[in-house]
């Protein structure tokens, strides 16, 4: 049998390229940045930084009485199935700073306090029942995602801590870390690898990362890492209240149900566990990023306002049952 060493050195080859080709278009990726210690965070940027001149999708989705599809922002193709875990049962545990922050009075709907609705929220995110295109999946959409892990059709809404830390003008990724750390040390929070730990920062504390700061290079982020032997999951949320992060007609309430949206779903997606992803597109963009700041909506279930989710669509049998999802594209449900 003749063997074609040409076409095997040119497969190779090929495929080198495509493997060099990726890690690029991932380094290069607005949602991905580098903490100080060189570990790779995936950020929500800001939405001018990443809106082009030329972008005609709106803001805000209009209000229909059907399940929507819109076409991606950003990425390439659909999501792929990298190998990694999900989150089955996640659980979030707000964390916030100091009372600056929780008891912030800059909301909306009729709750008093940054607290109240961002805990109002997770409680309503998720409808507690498989997906179904019901007009309150906005949560259960990424259960069509639970390949390794099956993805609960419920978030754990834990108890919120407030801590009484004096504000700082920056704090790093790695001091943030180090601080859920103390946390954990001093049994103040429970250690849980399904948890997303999400720390809300007061006004005027800048978060600080290889590529920029917050409020003018991002609006939040999620990353992970290894406590005694346990996988965490975190995400930062910085105060909104500048002119990079703030959206017009929105409270500094509202913009931060839109970024926990965004990274609690691509937290359970792709948490990143043992430095195994799980699912990503060809161009390393997350479910979340590629709906980014486009079309976002008021979910029906508490009129919060939270970002399209995107789908692959399809005939899924992922998550303990088989579901025929919208899409591909950026799912905004029957409202």
């Amino acid at each position: 049998m003749k063997v074609n060493y040409i076409a095997i050195l040119a497969t190779v080859l090929g495929y080198s390229a495509g493997v060099t080709a990726y890690a690029q278009q991932a380094q290069n990726s607005p949602f991905l940045d580098r903490s100080d210690t060189g570990q790779t965070v995936h950020v929500l940027p800001a939405p001018a930084s990443v809106r082009s001149p030329r972008d005609t999708q709106p803001t805000d989705a209009p209000v229909l009485s059907w399940t929507a599809v819109y076409p991606p922002s950003y990425g390439s193709g659909k999501l792929i199935d990298h190998g990694g875990l999900e989150i089955a049962n996640a659980a979030f545990q707000p964390i916030y700073w100091n009372n600056s922050v929780a008891l912030s009075t800059a909301t909306s709907l009729g709750y008093p306090n940054v607290k109240s609705q961002l805990t109002a929220f997770i409680g309503a995110f998720p409808d507690n029942a498989d997906w179904d295109n019901s007009t309150t999946d906005d949560f259960e959409i990424v259960q069509q995602y639970g390949s390794t892990s099956q993805i609960a059709n419920s978030i754990a809404n834990w108890a919120p801590f407030i801590d009484s830390q004096p504000n700082q003008p920056t704090i790093t990724d790695s001091k943030i870390r180090s601080y859920l750390s103390s946390l954990f040390n001093a049994q103040k929070l429970t250690v849980y690898s399904g948890a997303i730990y999400g720390v809300y920062f007061p006004a005027g504390m800048k978060v600080i990362l290889s590529g920029g700061t917050s409020c003018s290079s991002f609006c939040g982020y999620h990353s992970h890492y290894s406590y005694n032997g346990t996988q965490i999951k975190y995400a930062v949320f910085p105060y909104p209240n500048c002119a990079g992060c703030s959206l017009s007609g929105k409270s500094v309430a509202d913009m931060l149900t839109i970024v926990t949206s965004h990274e609690v779903r691509e937290a359970v997606t792709d948490p990143g566990d043992n430095g195994v992803n799980a699912w990503y597109d060809s161009a390393g963009y997350e479910a979340d990023d590629k709906c980014a700041w486009h079309n976002l909506y008021q979910m029906s279930n508490g009129s919060f306002w939270v970002q399209p989710e995107y789908s692959n669509g399809g005939t899924v049998n992922a998550s303990g049952f088989t579901a025929t999802y919208p899409g591909p594209g950026c799912v905004v449900p029957n409202r």
